[in-house]
C-alpha cells in the first residue's frame, strides 16, 4: 500500500507541476502494523488528486488518511530570533541545507517534530528549522515593532552591543538588511536598536539605513548591492553574507532592493522577459544569466554589472566575463551559458510590508 501511495504522490506532483521544494508531501505507515497511511501535504489540491489517481473504495480507502498542513494547533507565525539561521530539507543537523533566513523574517510553522518545525517562507520555500532560531511574538508587539522600524542593517555584517562601545559584549551579530527600530543614544555616532523579538542595543549609525522607499530598483543600485558582497565564500544553500550559493545571492540582492525572486536558479529562470542568449553586447546590468550543460537542467545563476562582467557566487563572490577577449572571460561558463532573463521587465513580485537549490 505504501508503494501505491509514493507512486501516486509522484504522478500527481509530476501532473500538477508541483515542487516539493515548495509543496510539502510525506507518506507514514502508522503503528502498530504499519496498515493505515498517513500522507501529510501542504497542498490541499494535492490531497484531493491523490484520492482520485487512487481511487479507492471500501475498506482500502479507510486506510489511507490524509492530513492538510498546518497541523492542527499550529501558531499562524514565528519571528526567526537568530542573526541567521540555517534551514534544511530534513529535521536534522546532518541533513543538507537549503536556504537561510535572517533575524525578524517571519516564517509559517506548518508541523513540529521534536526540536524542529516545518516552516514555510516568504518566497514559499518549505524546509526545517531547529526551534532555538524562531520565536513567537505576540502580534500586538510585531505590530508595535513594524510601525517603529524604519531602518535596517546597511553594513553586511554589524554588532548590537550592550554599551556604545566597540569593546562591549555583544546582545548578537546582525547582516545586512536586518529591520531594527531607533531611538537616539547619548553617545555621539550610537544608536539604541530594538529587534522584532524585543532584544535592544547600541548599534554604531553608520551601520544602518532608513529602509528605502518601494519602488522599481535602479540597475545602478543592483549592481552597487552586489559588489558589497565580493569575497565572501560560497555556501551550499547560503543566502546571506555569512556565504552564499549562486541563486542564494542573487535572490538577497534584489530582495535588498525591494523585489522577492524565487529560491533556486532553475526558478529564477522563469522570470522576467527572455532575452537572447547569444551576444554579451545585448546585455544590460541587472540582467540574469543562467547556465547548465542542457537547457533543461539549469544549475547556475550570475548577473551582469558593468564593464562587460557578470556577479556570481563561484568559489566566492567574484565576477568574470562572456567576452573572449576580457581578462575575466569565463570559457567554461560561457560555453554553458543558455538563458538569459531581465527581471525587472516586468516587475516580480514585489516584497510585502510583514516579516520576512544550490549550484
Amino acid at each position: 500500500m505504501l508503494k501505491r501511495v509514493n507512486d501516486a504522490l509522484d504522478a500527481v506532483l509530476n501532473e500538477t507541476g508541483r515542487d516539493t521544494r515548495t509543496c510539502f508531501v510525506r507518506a507514514t505507515p502508522l503503528p502498530p502494523d504499519g496498515s493505515l497511511i498517513e500522507v501529510e501535504t501542504s497542498d490541499r489540491a494535492v490531497g484531493q488528486a491523490l484520492r482520485q489517481r487512487l481511487a479507492l473504495v471500501g475498506e482500502e480507502a479507510d486506510r489511507l488518511r490524509i492530513v492538510e498542513l498546518p497541523a492542527a494547533g499550529m501558531l499562524a507565525r514565528l519571528t526567526v530570533v537568530s542573526s541567521v539561521a540555517d534551514v534544511r530539507r530534513m529535521p536534522s543537523h546532518a541533513s543538507e541545507l537549503v536556504t537561510q533566513v535572517i533575524c525578524g523574517d517571519g516564517v509559517e510553522p506548518l508541523r513540529a517534530e521534536g526540536d524542529w518545525y516545518l516552516i514555510r517562507m516568504d518566497d514559499g520555500y518549505i524546509g526545517w528549522i531547529r526551534s532555538w532560531h524562531v520565536e513567537h511574538v505576540p502580534a500586538e508587539r510585531l505590530d508595535a515593532f513594524d510601525g517603529r522600524a524604519g531602518h535596517r542593517v546597511a553594513v553586511t555584517h554589524a554588532d548590537l552591543l550592550t554599551a556604545p562601545a566597540p569593546a562591549a559584549l555583544p546582545v548578537t551579530d546582525l547582516v545586512i538588511g536586518t529591520r531594527i527600530a531607533l531611538t537616539k543614544s547619548e553617545k555621539r555616532g550610537w544608536m539604541i536598536g530594538q529587534l522584532a523579538d524585543g532584544r535592544r542595543g547600541f548599534i554604531r549609525t553608520a551601520s544602518v539605513e532608513r529602509i528605502p522607499s518601494r519602488r522599481a530598483p535602479s540597475r545602478e543600485r543592483l549592481a552597487a548591492t552586489g559588489f558589497r558582497f565580493l569575497g565572501i565564500p560560497y555556501l551550499w544553500g547560503g543566502s546571506t553574507p555569512k556565504g552564499f550559493d549562486c541563486s542564494g545571492l542573487i535572490q538577497r540582492i534584489f530582495r535588498l532592493n525591494g523585489i522577492l525572486l524565487p529560491r533556486d536558479s532553475d526558478q529564477q529562470a522563469q522570470v522576467g522577459r527572455a532575452k537572447a542568449a547569444s551576444d554579451p553586447g545585448d546585455l544590460a546590468v541587472g540582467d540574469l544569466l543562467f547556465f547548465g550543460r542542457s537547457p533543461y537542467r539549469i544549475t547556475h545563476v550570475a548577473m551582469v554589472v558593468p564593464d562587460r562582467l557578470f556577479l556570481h557566487a563561484y568559489g566566492q563572490v567574484r565576477v568574470n566575463s562572456l567576452d573572449p577577449s576580457h581578462a575575466l572571460f569565463a570559457a567554461e561558463l560561457a560555453r554553458d551559458w543558455r538563458s538569459t532573463r531581465d527581471p525587472l521587465t516586468p516587475i516580480p513580485q514585489p516584497l510585502g510590508t510583514g516579516h520576512d537549490a544550490a549550484l
